[in-house]
């Protein structure tokens, strides 16, 4: 028979899982990655910020310590060499809705330009971006209505991106989420050019 104590401790986690007050870690936490980018070297943590949690890996390598963490000044996770930021990884954005529609992808184009992060006259269009994934979510790229636009110059040279920071890139993977689940916002997502030190399918919007 159970003490009476770990009754009424069951009790009432079940009461607060009804009314949402369990953290995400305790009931909806992914599963840890069963990958490792080199095994002897990288280990995972859990890792929460802005209302987001995903699974990130520390690596001690022969370049240094190289690890995935939540920046308060920056306000997303942002992937680190040695105590410093080398690039924003993960970042939540709101949608703003108009009043008579739900958010739409298309309302970050504002967003970003409010936020100084894309000319307001930069030719760029959202682009579905296919991907494996639950129909209740999507991926879209901020890209040149131009392909051309991201191809080498004449003199070889590559130009900067036309859609700013968080626009499609000739360096590597960047995207965005949007999910029916939380449709008031977007997540970007740079994997960067090889596989990211973080786990783009444990990103999590916590209560």
């Amino acid at each position: 028979m159970k003490p009476l104590g770990s009754v009424f401790a069951g009790l009432a986690l079940l009461a607060l899982a009804a009314s949402g007050w369990v953290r995400a870690e305790v009931l909806d936490r992914p599963s840890k990655p069963d990958w490792q980018t080199v095994a002897s070297q990288c280990i995972w943590h859990w890792r929460e910020g802005g209302r987001l949690g995903l699974w990130t890996e520390t690596c001690e390598l022969p370049t240094g310590q190289w690890q995935v963490v939540w920046d308060d000044q920056a306000h997303a996770f942002v992937l680190q060499h040695n105590s410093t930021a080398q690039a924003v990884v993960v970042q939540s954005w709101p949608l703003p809705s108009a009043p008579t529609a739900s958010p739409h992808i298309t309302a970050l184009t504002r967003v970003l330009i409010d936020a100084g992060h894309l000319a307001p006259d930069a030719d760029c269009v959202w682009k579905p971006m296919p991907r494996r994934a639950p129909r209740t979510m999507a991926f879209f790229v901020l890209s040149p209505s131009a392909p051309e636009a991201m191809s080498p110059t004449a003199q070889g040279e590559i130009p900067d991106p036309l859609c700013g920071p968080f626009g499609a890139s000739t360096h590597g993977v960047k995207y965005f989420i949007h999910d029916l689940r939380w449709a008031d916002r977007a997540i970007f997502v740079n994997e960067g050019q090889e596989r990211p030190l973080f786990d783009p399918g444990s990103i999590t919007v916590l209560p």
